[in-house]
């Protein structure tokens, strides 16, 4: 779809099929969604757990202000956040304010 402006649930059809990139259907779990990560390596996923585990581990020392056994706390803290990054839905944001405008455009003509 080359147009910037849905016109019709057909122009939505379209532009949906190319905007739903985070969440897919999980073909083995039906009626559940699967989150697709981009990772380069077995190794790099275990050290993106092991730095959720990490902050979990800080945050909990935080609170009985004791000194956290945590080994670099602010690189576990940024690969935390890197993933997060990943995991927010930007082209489903697109699509979601494309349907607003169509909503308003709606609400318009009644």
């Amino acid at each position: 779809m080359a147009k910037d402006k849905i016109e019709s649930i057909e122009d939505l059809k379209e532009f949906a099929k190319n905007s739903f990139q985070v969440l897919k259907p999980n073909e083995r779990r039906k009626g559940k969604l699967q989150l697709s990560l981009d990772v380069g390596s077995y190794i790099e996923l275990q050290w993106l757990i092991i730095a959720i585990v990490k902050v979990s581990i800080a945050a909990l020392d935080a609170g009985n202000e004791e000194v956290t056994d945590v080994k670099n706390p602010h690189d576990a803290v940024r690969g935390v956040l890197e993933l997060l990054l990943q995991m927010l839905p930007l082209e489903e944001m697109v699509l979601l304010d494309k349907v607003h405008e169509l909503v308003l455009e709606i609400d318009g003509k009644e």
